[in-house]
């Protein structure tokens, strides 16, 4: 028998893995939240380090799940499963809430019912907490019906996001087979229910370091046509101007991760991603890739190499 889920109470799951040098801040964030009644769920996805001995001693407020290394996509469901409250919101363990962030989010979401999310903007910061500007430098957040702009990119930005706990369940929680898509995965099906809610100002504090997943560009690009070929793949039950925005999207990221390949020397991957993209990719990115491609090719090694290095790197949030 399901428990029914009490009312004002919002759940936070915290997935940390090797997260010892962060979780202390961390969770110091969701403490001194000013909503009265959050329940704090800890997912420790097998961490190596001193994390899982720093949650023993910690406040005992705070619900510890320990799981051997599954992901964090595992690791927020596993986490979910334990909520009690009629809201979710998931936070990183190295991201930070500002004091009244739930208040806040919850607050806007309750007063659209027709809503399942809200999210809102949030600072960037270091690895030594400096501040370096905000996350709508470089994303165009929008709210309401956001489906077909959400198709081009993910401006939803997980660690301001509350939504609610009955549609997250209904929905299945994270695809635990994505490593660094799932947010974003998870609210193209959210967004493709009913509109989501947007807060301008920022109520969190996003960490940019060396060891972010989102970091691995090529990687996170391949995913990106994995999630986009999935949702292409739904057997003629999409319009036919959001198929094509589909089709589309897919072979540009497509010609991207190619584009990546080409940047590290991997010629039989790029033309393997350039087959991939197909005809539906951009006609100047194919361009662009077919002339790098035979320069590369047809030049000697060392050429080539510096050559290479001439390519544009992507940035991340300008840090």
């Amino acid at each position: 028998m399901t428990r029914a889920l009490v009312p004002d109470r919002v759940s936070v799951v915290v997935a940390t893995y090797n997260g010892q040098r962060w979780i202390s801040d961390t969770l110091q964030s969701v403490l001194v939240q000013t909503w009265p009644d959050v329940q704090i769920i800890v997912c420790d996805d097998g961490s190596t380090d001193g994390t899982r001995e720093l949650l023993d001693r910690f406040d005992e407020r705070i619900e510890v799940l320990l799981q051997d290394n599954a992901g964090v996509s595992a690791a927020r469901n596993h986490g979910a499963q334990l909520a009690t409250g009629r809201w979710l919101a998931f936070l990183d363990h190295d991201d930070l809430w500002e004091p009244d962030m739930l208040e806040r989010q919850v607050t806007a979401l309750a007063a659209r019912p027709d809503a399942e999310l809200v999210y809102a903007d949030s600072h960037i910061i270091d690895d030594h907490s400096v501040v370096h500007g905000q996350r709508s430098s470089w994303l165009d957040f929008r709210e309401g019906d956001v489906q077909a702009e959400l198709l081009l990119g993910n401006f939803i930005t997980i660690e301001t996001v509350v939504m609610r706990t009955a549609c997250f369940r209904k929905l299945g929680g994270f695809d635990e087979s994505l490593r660094y898509l799932e947010d974003y995965e998870l609210f193209l099906r959210i967004s493709a229910r009913g509109p989501v809610v947007f807060q301008p100002e920022p109520v969190a504090r996003y960490r940019i370091h060396g060891s972010n997943l989102s970091r691995q560009h090529e990687a996170l690009l391949g995913e990106w046509v994995e999630v986009l070929e999935r949702l292409g793949s739904g057997n003629g039950r999409r319009p036919v101007a959001e198929q094509a925005l589909i089709e589309g999207e897919r072979a540009r990221r497509a010609g991207e991760v190619a584009w990546a390949a080409l940047r590290r020397g991997d010629v039989a991957a790029a033309d393997a991603w350039i087959a991939r993209a197909g005809e539906r990719c951009p006609a100047a990115l194919h361009r662009k890739l077919i002339t790098w491609r035979a320069l590369m090719v047809g030049l000697p090694a060392p050429l080539s190499r510096s050559l290479r290095r001439l390519l544009p790197r992507r940035r991340l949030y300008g840090v």
